[in-house]
């Protein structure tokens, strides 16, 4: 019983609700489309099938002429006809006498009598192949009506209370109609249970749990969605939030969060005697970026001396978060690798966030040759013996080669990862990756975790913190192994 309990947990561990219904929205699309074709499948399936056939009723009234209880009698005087009327009518004797009436040699036709429930009525159905012999069997019906239920009782007595009608309508539309209906519901709910046992089966990572148990790697700590926009006007102008910790919106949760994996990040670093962190993801918009930047931030707030360095030369993004949009950098880390620019001039002294950069406005479209220059590896050389740390923001592994060079160049590394984005064994090959460079692995941060509302643990417990959003905008790089669409860039 008690492994019976354990079973179910776990599987109730597994499933991610708020996955399973994403995946289900988007791909209702899909759903419905699967199911209107089993629907038509179905619908011209009947038709082909069914001969059209019409029918029509007619309703008596049924009542005992002797008994002294009214009502009983009446109901069971209908009951006994009803279940002897239906076997008369489909005699060979009742049959003989329509085919006499019509001239005909072959009846072609079904008819039953039914009672209607808790009431002394009862109902005459005829079934044929056209309206009009429809019609003139069972007027014939009802004229033998007297001959014919003097073999059932001479005490009942059968009165007309509603005449038939010529059927407009075949049955086949009304059945074809219902079967197209079912077969609608039905399928509908086949696919969408495909769906959920793909969602379920997918082998992305949806939780901290689900990171350790499907990566060889072990978890620095968990982020939340949080909205990219403050409002509807902010969406309509496209103006996204900065989700930094030093954000007067920044929520307590969010930057609780921060401090706890910057401050096991710092114990690991200072342990491995690590000073150069790089940061990077297997793809793009996995909000890396905004990670590198909020774990910067937190450590000068943990009295460390920190420098950031912008290393996605192809498609930087810090700029964005720490600078003003007309605000000029006096050198930038791309001139300074090239031999353009001194040190001290590409070095920005953010004194609002007490935090240096090395940032890039420019798009460069031979950043591996840059980053694997020897101007690189003395940067990284001067910088380490400087600062605390230094932060490296790096390109998605999946797109070049500069996030393997960077992490030759760094003393540790560790991979940002996307909730429910990145198949399992693409992140397990990109940790091999890093295994495989000087850096040493320090493991992985889950990003932008969606719940259900409601479901989030408290913030004793360990993920009940607030909803991180999508950070660090890369624009289009295209597909794995291909540098994409970048915009336009420089040389």
């Amino acid at each position: 019983m008690n492994e019976n309990r354990q079973d179910y947990s776990s599987l109730l561990e597994k499933l991610d609700l708020y996955s399973i219904l994403r995946d289900i929205v988007r791909n209702l699309w899909a759903i419905v489309l699967g199911a209107i074709a089993v629907a038509m499948i179905v619908n011209m399936s009947v038709r082909a099938d069914f001969r059209n056939s019409y029918s029509t009723s007619a309703t008596f009234v049924v009542t005992s002429k002797t008994s002294s209880n009214y009502a009983y009698s009446n109901l069971s005087a209908a009951s006994t006809m009803a279940n002897s009327f239906t076997n008369i009518l489909n005699s060979n004797l009742m049959k003989k006498k329509v085919c006499e009436d019509l001239g005909t040699d072959t009846f072609r036709a079904t008819a039953s009598a039914r009672v209607i429930t808790g009431t002394n009525l009862m109902t005459l159905n005829v079934t044929s192949d056209t309206p009009e012999n429809t019609y003139r069997i069972i007027r014939s019906i009802m004229y033998n009506m007297n001959d014919l239920t003097q073999f059932v009782s001479e005490d009942m007595v059968m009165d007309i209370l509603q005449d038939p009608a010529v059927p407009t309508k075949a049955d086949t539309a009304f059945s074809a109609r219902s079967q197209t209906k079912k077969a609608f519901v039905l399928s509908f709910a086949v696919f969408a249970l495909a769906f959920v046992y793909l969602s379920y089966r997918k082998e992305t990572v949806k939780g901290e749990k689900d990171l350790e148990d499907k990566l060889d790697a072990k978890s620095l700590g968990m982020l939340y969605y949080e909205e990219k926009f403050k409002s509807p006007a902010d969406w309509l102008r496209h103006k996204r939030r900065k989700y930094l910790v030093t954000e007067l919106s920044a929520k307590f949760e969010f930057v609780e969060r921060y401090k706890k994996i910057a401050a096991h990040l710092s114990a690991q670093a200072h342990k491995a005697g690590a000073k150069t962190i790089l940061v990077t993801s297997v793809q793009e918009h996995e909000g890396k970026s905004t990670v590198a930047a909020n774990l910067a931030l937190t450590l000068v707030h943990q009295n460390y001396k920190v420098l950031l360095i912008d290393g996605d030369m192809r498609r930087p993004t810090q700029n964005s978060l720490f600078l003003k949009p007309d605000e000029k950098l006096k050198a930038s880390l791309g001139s300074l690798l090239m031999g353009q620019a001194n040190l001290s001039d590409a070095i920005v002294n953010d004194e609002e966030h007490g935090l240096h950069l090395l940032l890039n406005k420019r798009n460069y479209t031979n950043s591996t040759d840059i980053v694997s220059s020897d101007y690189m590896t003395r940067l990284i050389t001067v910088v380490r013996n400087y600062y605390d740390f230094v932060i490296i923001d790096s390109p998605p592994m999946s797109l070049m080669a500069d996030a393997e060079v960077l992490a030759d160049l760094s003393d540790m590394s560790l991979l940002v990862v996307k909730y429910d984005t990145v198949l399992a064994r693409d992140l397990n090959d990109a940790i091999d990756s890093l295994r495989d460079a000087r850096a040493e692995f320090a493991g992985c941060i889950l990003n932008q975790v969606h719940t259900l509302p409601g479901s989030r643990r408290t913030v004793g417990g360990y993920g009940g913190y607030g909803r991180y959003g999508r950070y660090g905008r890369y624009g289009y790089y295209g597909r794995y192994g291909e540098y994409g669409h970048y915009g336009k860039t420089e040389k």
